[in-house]
C-alpha cells in the first residue's frame, strides 16, 4: 500500500521539489572553481541535496559580457541556478548584463534552460538607497522605476526563447518591500527573494534565542505584501566568527542553533532557498558553513529542530487516540509559499478503536493525514487535489476494514483492494490506512 501511495506521488514530486542551495561569488572565480563548489556542496555531509547555486551576474569575472563560466560547470553537475544580473549600473553597463544572457541562451540551449528555477534582475539595489542602507556605506543601488524598466528588458530577452517561462524576479531586503514607494517593483516580479540577517538587526533584540522569530517575523510581513507571489529566501546566515552585533554573538554554536532553527524550518515548510554561504574562509564576519568541504557543525535537521511560528500564514493540528477510542482532528490554514498550504490534519487511532479525519482546502498544496486501524473513515475535498485511502492494509489486523471518500476537482480515492484513482494537481492527502507515514 505504501508503496503504491508513493509511486503515484513520484509524479508530483518533481514539480513540487524544494530548491535547496548556497549563493556564490564570481570574483577569482573560474570553470574549476565553481564545478568544484558545487560538487562539494551537493555531497556536504548533512546538508541534504544542497544542490542549486545562485549567482549575482552573468558576466564572467575579468571580461565585459563574457557568459559566467558558472552555468557550464552547473551543466557539468546538474547544478541548478538562480540566476542574477546586476542591476545597480547605468543602462549602457546593464547592457553587458544583457548580452551576457543572450549569449548564454545562444550558447547552451535547453542544456541551461533545464536548470533554471528563476532570474533575479538586481540584488539589495533598493536598500542600498535605503536611508539604513546608506548609513551602513553599502555603495551605489538603484531607483524603483529603473528596476522596472531593467525586468522588462530581461523579459523581452527572454520572450520566445528556451527561458521564456522562468519566473523573473528582485532580490531584496524585507525593509524596502514593505516600503510602499517600492510597490511597483513588487507587482512587476514573479517572485521575491528575501535576504534577511537577524545579525544585522541591531535595533531590534536580537540574541541567538530570538533570531528565529526575527527572521520569520520578517517574512511574514514581506508574505502581507507580496500579493501571491512565491517568496524565495536568498540569502540568510549566522556568522561562525565576527564581531558582536547589537545582541547577536557570532560563534560555531550559535551559527548552528540558526541553521536548525530557520534552514531546517524553511526546509520543513519547503520553502526554496539559497544559504550564505558554503565557505568564506578568512571574511569577517565568517558565515561559511564549511571549510574544505568538511561542515563546520552539525547541518543535519534534528527531529525536532526548527521554528514554531505563531503566524496565522500555517496552522497544523494532530489528535492522536489510544485503543478503543475514538479521534477527530481538524485545522485550516492559509500559506501561499509551503508545502503546507491550506488545511493539514492528522488523525490516529489504535487498533480496535475509530479514527475519523476531514479536511477541505482550495490550495495547491495542503497536506491532511489520517491514520487509523479498524473501522477507519476518511474524507477530504479541495480545489487542488483531494487524496483518501480507507482498508485493512499497512499493518492491520485481519478482519478490519475503513472507508475512505474523496471530492473535488482532482479526486484520489484507495478502498480496501489499494485501488488508485485520478490525478495529481496538487496535494491534499487524507490516509486512512494503520501504519501509514508520508
Amino acid at each position: 500500500m505504501k508503496a503504491s501511495l508513493l509511486a503515484l506521488l513520484g509524479g508530483a514530486s518533481a514539480a513540487l521539489a524544494q530548491v535547496r542551495g548556497f549563493n556564490y561569488a564570481s570574483q577569482g572565480q573560474d570553470y574549476n572553481g565553481f564545478a568544484s563548489q558545487f560538487k562539494t556542496a551537493a555531497a556536504l555531509a548533512g546538508a541534504d541535496d544542497f544542490t542549486s547555486a545562485r549567482l549575482y551576474t552573468m558576466i564572467q569575472d575579468g571580461t565585459t559580457d563574457t557568459v559566467i563560466d558558472a552555468i557550464q560547470a552547473a551543466i557539468d553537475t546538474k547544478t541548478t541556478l538562480l540566476l542574477g544580473l546586476w542591476a545597480s549600473s547605468p543602462q549602457d553597463t546593464f547592457n553587458n548584463e544583457l548580452t551576457a544572457l543572450k549569449s548564454a541562451i545562444q550558447q547552451y540551449g535547453s542544456a541551461f534552460a533545464d536548470l533554471v528555477v528563476g532570474i533575479s534582475v538586481g540584488s539589495e539595489d533598493l536598500y542600498r538607497i535605503s536611508p539604513i542602507g546608506i548609513a551602513q556605506g553599502s555603495g551605489v543601488g538603484q531607483t524603483p522605476d529603473v528596476l522596472v524598466d531593467y525586468i522588462g528588458q530581461v523579459r523581452d530577452i527572454i520572450k520566445g526563447t528556451a527561458l521564456a517561462s522562468k519566473p523573473v524576479g528582485h532580490v531584496d531586503t524585507w525593509n524596502v518591500f514593505t516600503n510602499s514607494s517600492n510597490a511597483e517593483v513588487i507587482s512587476n516580479c514573479d517572485f521575491l527573494g528575501l535576504d534577511e540577517y537577524p545579525y544585522y538587526q541591531t535595533a531590534d533584540d536580537n540574541p541567538i534565542g530570538n533570531a528565529g522569530d526575527l527572521f520569520f517575523e520578517a517574512y511574514d510581513k514581506v508574505a502581507n505584501v507580496a500579493g501571491g507571489r512565491p517568496i524565495w529566501v536568498t540569502e540568510s546566515g549566522w556568522p561562525t566568527s565576527g564581531p558582536v552585533s547589537g545582541e547577536a554573538v557570532a560563534s560555531v554554536d550559535n551559527a548552528e542553533t540558526y541553521w536548525q532553527d530557520v534552514a531546517c524550518e524553511l526546509e520543513h515548510r519547503g520553502i526554496d532557498f539559497w544559504w550564505y554561504i558554503l565557505a568564506d574562509a578568512g571574511a569577517t564576519p565568517s558565515f561559511g558553513v564549511s571549510n574544505n568541504g568538511v561542515p563546520l557543525y552539525n547541518l543535519a535537521c534534528n527531529a525536532t529542530s526548527g521554528h514554531t511560528s505563531n503566524s496565522t500564514s500555517s496552522t497544523s493540528t494532530t489528535s492522536s487516540a489510544a485503543a478503543n477510542s475514538s479521534s477527530t482532528a481538524t485545522a485550516s490554514g492559509s500559506q501561499t509559499s509551503s508545502t503546507l498550504n491550506g488545511t493539514a490534519t492528522s488523525a490516529i487511532g489504535g487498533s480496535g478503536s475509530s479514527g475519523t479525519a476531514t479536511a477541505a482546502g482550495s490550495a495547491i498544496t495542503s497536506t491532511v493525514v489520517a491514520t487509523a486501524s479498524a473501522g477507519s473513515t476518511a474524507s477530504a475535498s479541495g480545489t487542488g487535489f483531494s487524496f483518501a485511502t480507507g482498508g485493512s492494509s499497512g499493518g492491520s489486523s485481519a478482519g478490519e476494514s475503513g472507508t475512505a471518500t474523496s471530492t473535488g476537482a482532482n479526486a484520489v480515492y484507495t478502498g480496501a483492494a489499494s485501488k488508485v484513482e485520478g490525478s495529481i494537481a496538487g496535494l491534499v492527502i487524507v490516509a486512512g490506512v494503520a501504519a501509514f507515514a508520508l
